[in-house]
């Protein structure tokens, strides 16, 4: 009795503190109108507990003079209304379970026919995007369960935009039948009224885009989870309950939990911020990704060179109305309060390693596999980290290869990737790569190093870019690369034999895919223009020329027609770079002279390396020419093709096997026109004459492969040097090598010195058997390469070729 008399006495104060504050819109749904709720026997129905909703029913009650909620019904004790109780879920059990509103079990025992239900839904702020306030967003009626702070501020701040909704009421005596207990009628019309609460809810703000609510659980009593959990606890009931709650822990540390409020909030901040800070995000392509959206379930594997680049995509996914995706974030990023925005805008969190864990693995895997069963979209950067060079990386396989086992575990799945170059201008972090691409060691990746970035924000930065690639069909890919094998798996924990070698395909059919998207920008091809001079120092008229020539030639390449370039006057393209900051020209002699700085130099590679690729055989070709006098276009094409698989494979260049051939005759003859290389009067070819323009640009061409070729050769001259070492000492001596040339030479190859790079060059040559590795892991030399070195070294200086035999004899 004390309890009643205190529960009355707090709902008298809320009532009074917060009536001030509530303002409502009443509607009615068809089958119910004003006057009905003037019945006797009407008892309302609310969705959950909310005292604020419960006062503002009454205070509607009250001005209409009808029943309100909170006196007796007739002569009972029960007041006139009932909330739902949000089940629980029990995680050492893993059950969930229900409870029964208050009061209904006693209602359905009245012995009255004529009781009558109205469900009663309630709408606090339900346009959050008509809302300019990030307060009134972010409070927004949403599908999140509130709890007391999240209501308070919701009266506050939405008290005077409230919707009151009144259903179709039913009678009750409809849903009971004779031969029902008590307690299953009332399961009965809890179930009722929780499905009519979920439409109308619907209805009102859209559907639950959450997948936490319904994934958390579920993932954790997924039978193969739960098989597993068996497997481990060996019959131990105590392990097996840690088990549970230790998967429930994984489920919920890896789920996302897309929030309509925050997803409009973060349009809008980012709105404001890709329009004011940069001067937009310009898309392409766009169009054949929207074409196959509704059939498939997609999958964006963008390029990673910035913190912000899964934050232009949604922005531009979400402008452009298709589905927010699902996009994959290293744990690292799981921060307070960032982390709760970021799953809030749909990300979802993975752990860097799973090695040794595998109820993580399997509840990773199941959450992914769902994410595809369920149409949804996902996004993962293939690359893993972000490419402090500005050159594509090689794509992990972690990701890739879930991709593949998911999809294999499924049944009538229609999965596309799709390739996204995503580029910039002037990148943020460019200060903070600076270490790295002046040869540092690499840092770890932290979400922190974003507010690094802000002293830049107001610095002008240009455009954004964003290029769809073409689609791959992940059936269509499986079916090539396995002919009549059957790639369908029973299990997540299988891993056919096939699956390596198709993962490894799949992310050089990926990377391929992105840089063949890649978007010529004016810092890009400013920086390829300048740093290409062996000086690396031009005056405007000659930078002029330049960037005309490497325009030029990529329009005069078939395979690149649909190459973007953003701008084609050189004159604007040398404005937008002093603009960005990126460079300052020097007045000597009356002329105005670009000669970067170490730093400026070491930040516009970045730049430069972003397209690159595009002029990758059309250097190979004059390197070919660079150190002897003259060749035939046959010797051209064969010297070309010899060093060509290594490059291929290491900035994923589109041509193989036969058409290569054909390819490089093509981009010769365009060279030839273009007077970058000169046929004599016997049909050989040669450089053009020296001190001319044509001349520099010919020299300039060759220094864009000859970095890579250089790092080739070290590797063959340390093996033909010491023959018997292993793959790691290998590569520590490469690199040793590469570090002391740099130092002597003073040469800013941003990655000449990589150790991945060397990793890539020693794994590549052992596929293509130019070494040998015996049983003790000692490599030697195979028949292959003793047969080709003398060719190789055509393509270097006899000085660069003494000096790393000189270096060799030192280690």
């Amino acid at each position: 009795m004390l309890r009643f008399w205190f529960r009355e006495r707090v709902f008298s104060v809320v009532k009074y503190c917060v009536s001030p504050f509530i303002r409502f819109e009443v509607e009615f749904e068809e089958g119910i109108s004003e006057k009905d709720l003037n019945k006797v026997k009407n008892i309302y129905a609310l969705p959950n507990r909310s005292i604020s909703e419960l006062v503002a029913l009454d205070k509607y009650t009250n001005k209409l003079n009808a029943p309100s909620p909170k006196e007796y019904f007739e002569e009972t004790s029960l007041q006139r209304y009932i909330c739902l109780i949000p089940p629980k879920f029990n995680i050492g059990e893993q059950k969930i379970k229900r409870f029964l509103p208050q009061n209904l079990p006693e209602i359905l025992t009245l012995e009255d026919d004529e009781v009558i239900l109205v469900p009663v839904s309630f709408y606090w702020g339900i346009h959050p995007d008509k809302q300019r306030s990030f307060f009134k967003i972010a409070f927004s009626q949403s599908w999140a369960v509130s709890g007391s702070f999240k209501k308070f501020f919701r009266v506050l701040l939405h008290g005077r935009t409230l919707v009151i909704r009144f259903n179709k009421p039913f009678i009750l005596s409809e849903l009971k039948e004779r031969d029902r207990t008590v307690e299953e009628s009332s399961r009965l019309v809890s179930r009722y009224l929780r499905a009519l609460f979920r439409k109308t809810k619907k209805a009102a703000i859209g559907p639950d885009i959450s997948h936490r609510r319904t994934l958390v659980r579920s993932l954790a009593r997924d039978k193969v989870v739960r098989k597993e959990i068996k497997v481990q606890s060996k019959g131990d009931l105590k392990r097996r309950r840690k088990l549970n709650k230790k998967a429930f822990k994984y489920a919920n540390e890896i789920c996302s939990d897309i929030n309509y409020p925050i997803v409009r909030n973060l349009q809008r901040g980012l709105g404001w911020f890709w329009n004011k800070r940069y001067d937009g995000i310009q898309i392409q392509n766009l169009d054949k990704i929207k074409s196959i959206a509704s059939e498939n379930s997609l999958i964006y594997v963008p390029c990673h060179r910035s913190h912000i680049d899964y934050l232009a995509l949604s922005y531009i996914l979400l402008e452009k109305g298709l589905m927010l995706p699902h996009v994959a974030a290293g744990n690292n990023m799981n921060l307070p309060i960032l982390g709760s925005i970021g799953r809030g805008g749909g990300a979802f969190f993975m752990r860097r390693s799973f090695a040794g864990n595998r109820l993580y693995s399997l509840i990773f895997f199941q959450y992914f596999r769902r994410l595809l069963q369920r149409g949804s979209t996902v996004e993962f950067f293939p690359e893993g980290g972000r490419s402090r060079s500005g050159f594509s990386l090689q794509a992990r396989p972690g990701l890739l290869s879930m991709t593949i086992r998911s999809f294999a575990s499924l049944s009538n799945e229609n999965v596309k990737l799709i390739p996204i170059y995503i580029g910039y201008e002037k990148i943020i972090e460019g200060s903070s790569y600076l270490s790295e691409l002046l040869g540092e060691q690499k840092k770890r990746e932290s979400f922190l190093d974003l507010f690094k970035t802000i002293k830049d924000f107001n610095n002008f930065l240009g455009n954004a870019y964003i290029n769809f690639g073409s689609p791959i069909d992940l059936k269509d890919f499986l079916e090539s690369e396995l002919g009549e094998k059957d790639y369908k798996i029973n299990s997540p924990l299988d891993r056919p034999s096939w699956l390596k070698k198709a993962t490894n395909n799949l992310g050089a059919e990926v990377m391929r895919g992105i840089n063949e998207s890649a978007v010529v920008t004016t810092s890009s091809l400013f920086s390829l223009s300048l740093l290409t001079e062996t000086t690396q120092t031009l005056d405007s008229n000659s930078i002029s020329k330049r960037i005309e020539m490497f325009i030029d030639l990529l329009k005069k390449n078939d395979d690149y027609k649909d190459v973007w370039l953003t701008e084609e006057s050189p004159k604007k393209v040398i404005a937008k770079t002093e603009a960005l900051g990126l460079i300052n020209s020097q007045l000597i002699g009356g002329e105005r002279v670009f000669r970067p700085t170490r730093n400026e130099a070491a930040l516009l590679s970045f730049y430069q390396n972003n397209i690159s690729h595009y002029y990758l055989l059309y250097s190979l070709i004059c390197l070919s020419l660079k150190y002897v006098e003259k060749l035939s276009e046959e010797e051209i094409i064969r010297l070309t093709n010899l060093v060509y698989p290594f490059l291929q494979s290491d900035v994923y260049l589109p041509w193989k096997g036969e058409q290569i051939n054909k390819v490089i005759a093509k981009n010769l003859k365009t060279l030839i026109k273009s007077g970058l290389i000169v046929k004599t009067d016997k049909g050989l070819l040669s450089k053009p004459e020296k001190n001319g323009k044509e001349y520099r640009d010919f020299w300039a061409l060759s220094n864009i492969s000859e970095p890579s070729i250089k790092r080739f050769y070290i590797v063959m001259s340390t093996l033909w040097k010491e023959e018997g070492t292993d793959v790691v000492e290998l590569q520590q001596r490469c690199v040793a090598i590469a570090n002391k040339l740099q130092q002597i030479e003073g040469w800013l190859y941003t990655e000449f010195s990589d150790a991945a790079k060397f990793q890539f060059f020693i794994t590549k040559l052992l596929e293509d058997r130019y070494i040998k590795e015996n049983t003790s892991n000692k490599l030697s030399a195979s028949r292959i390469t003793q047969r080709v070195q003398k060719e190789f070294q055509q393509f270097f200086n006899q000085e660069f070729m003494h000096e790393v035999n000189q270096l060799n004899l030192r280690e």
